[in-house]
């Protein structure tokens, strides 16, 4: 197969627009001068010593210039996707089957790629860009870190929108029937790899001129792992977003405009203004005048319940909690247990039904892991019609030992739930047996001093 063929049917993906809103300095309250203009001020001139300068009719002159507006942006893009991220992967994937060897394999090959780091990387690229890949592959080194005696090692390969443009094709039934993942090296070579399940394809171009190499698949699968959601987690809150910086930023424009003391002089004032060391000033008027400072209005109470509203439909609109301190402040103990629960709630559904995505893909790793395994040691082929690995994605959640125990005692009748020594082991007393015994004399001692 050539590269056009590999490439025929698949339109790669734009990440520029994603780019732009997840990158808080893209924003286009800070970018887009035309959208959100610098206001226009008028400034009188004056010559050398203050004297203002007379156009030709004997009237002052001025000269238009622009004040840079106060502009804020808001990195909530960024907020929603650390915060979806960290509700999924905090407590790492794990992968559940019976004790055997090539479960044991599998392990230490998760463990050996700090897939933990891996697993938080690829769910921030999906929630990013829509769309990553893994890809796995040998390294002939000859090694025991499986269990068992192999000459290759295996890894893997994260495939980011922002460093690779891929090409996933599928067939009518939405099987992935070839990947192709095109890159620059920093020699400048232009790399096209393409696998399917029977080949693996490797196109290099340097100068204008192409080599190709194929090579045999020896796992008759391909080494892919596809992960891929419609649009970037902040998409349907976008416009909200861009409605929170405008009046943030107006806002603070109107702070800055009003946040100075204004003083109000009402009449005519007598002589110089008089002070004194302490810093007063004080002003001398007549005929009725009157010197204050003028109060700038609140903010609008419309407006500021707008403001709220926003805030709250951002976060309830993409399923994420409002970790804010201004949030908890005042909640105190509402929050322990169930109610943080309920709190909590919505990222732990999110994390639940985005498992639509993640968990065909895990068990598309476990087989490709599986498949290389099985062709690294050759007794582990007995094994594969019988082992059934299940991954298992849990919702981060903060323990909480004393809720857990409070329900469990009452379920057991109020009776204790463990014994006295493995409390003590458990809190990290190196020799309970002797704990035991110093409370048993201080109980007795205890109990001779109430008789005397």
């Amino acid at each position: 197969m050539t590269q056009e063929e590999f490439k025929q049917g698949v339109t790669p993906i734009d990440i520029s627009q994603f780019q732009k809103q997840y990158d808080v300095k893209k924003h286009e309250i800070l970018t887009n001068k035309h959208r959100y203009p610098d206001p226009e001020i008028m400034i009188p001139l004056t010559d050398e010593v203050g004297n203002p300068l007379l156009d030709s009719q004997g009237k002052p002159r001025f000269e238009k210039r622009y004040k840079f507006l106060n502009r804020i942006g808001l990195p909530y893009q960024k907020r929603i996707v650390e915060i979806a991220t960290m509700f999924q992967t905090a407590i790492p994937y794990k992968y559940t089957a019976e004790d055997s060897p090539l479960f044991t394999a599998f392990q230490s090959v998760i463990k050996a790629n700090k897939m933990n780091f891996s697993d938080s990387k690829i769910c921030t690229e999906v929630k990013r860009y829509t769309q990553v890949a893994e890809l796995w592959y040998t390294e002939e080194e000859q090694n025991e870190q499986y269990g068992v005696s192999s000459q290759f090692l295996l890894r893997h390969k994260i495939l980011s929108p922002e460093k690779y443009t891929l090409y996933p094709r599928f067939d009518d039934n939405n099987n992935l029937i070839s990947f192709a993942v095109e890159s620059t090296t920093k020699e400048g070579k232009t790399v096209f790899q393409a696998f399917t399940a029977e080949f693996i394809y490797t196109f290099t171009t340097e100068n204008g001129q192409t080599t190709t190499e194929v090579i045999p698949n020896i796992i008759g699968k391909i080494p892919v792992v596809l992960y891929q959601q419609e649009k970037p987690e902040w998409e349907a809150v976008q416009h909200l977003i861009e409605i929170a910086e405008e009046q943030r930023t107006y806002f603070s424009e109107s702070n800055k405009k009003f946040g100075e003391p204004i003083l109000m002089i009402a009449g005519r004032v007598e002589g110089k203004m008089s002070g004194n060391n302490m810093g007063g000033k004080v002003f001398e008027v007549k005929d009725g005048g009157n010197v204050q400072f003028v109060v700038p209005p609140n903010a609008n109470e419309n407006f500021d319940k707008e403001m709220t509203m926003n805030r709250r439909d951002i976060h309830e609109f993409t399923h994420t909690p409002d970790l804010s301190d201004e949030f908890y402040a005042g909640k105190g103990n509402m929050l322990s247990g169930v109610g943080r629960k309920l709190a909590w709630l919505p990222a732990h559904l999110k994390v639940k039904d985005n498992e639509a995505i993640f968990i065909p893909a895990l068990q598309r790793r476990i087989n490709i892991i599986l498949a290389f395994l099985s062709k690294m040691y050759l007794p582990f082929e007995k094994e594969l019609k019988d082992i059934d690995i299940t991954p298992i994605i849990t919702p981060f959640d903060i323990d909480d030992d004393t809720e857990m125990i409070r329900t469990l005692t009452e379920a057991n009748g109020g009776k204790p739930l463990i014994s006295q020594r493995e409390a003590m082991q458990r809190f990290g007393i190196t020799d309970p047996e002797a704990q035991l015994q110093q409370i048993k004399d201080e109980e007795n001692s205890n109990l001779n001093e109430a008789s005397i």
